[in-house]
């Protein structure tokens, strides 16, 4: 019979938990402790704020809520919201000097 030992329940909670993260596609990760203390049932509200403004999170949520989360493709983006054009013509080309005014690039890349 085999010696269970903290290392080896430690090790076994390892491997399931990066087993589970293998099976999705996480962003990342942040651990923030809810007191100096380190005790149960008691939160910092202070203490995790300045935690997440020291990571740049509430930068993220901002950003986030303000909808800069996701960058649609073009026909993405006229399939989405094309009916706000709706007889109006428009040629991609012609929205060159829109991006480069705003986004500092005649041709910015496709992304989500």
């Amino acid at each position: 019979k085999k010696l269970v030992t903290i290392g080896r329940l430690f090790e076994d909670s390892l491997s399931t938990l990066m087993g589970m993260l293998q099976l999705t596609s996480p962003h990342f990760i942040r651990c923030v402790k809810p007191n100096t203390q380190l005790t149960a049932d008691h939160f910092d509200g202070s203490y995790v704020m300045r935690q997440l403004q020291q990571m740049g999170m509430v930068h993220v949520v901002r950003a986030r809520k303000q909808g800069y989360a996701h960058r649609y493709t073009f026909d993405r983006f006229m399939s989405r919201y094309g009916y706000l054009r709706e007889g109006l013509p428009l040629d991609r080309s012609k929205c060159d000097s829109y991006f480069q005014r705003h986004l500092g690039d005649a041709h910015p890349p496709a992304g989500e």
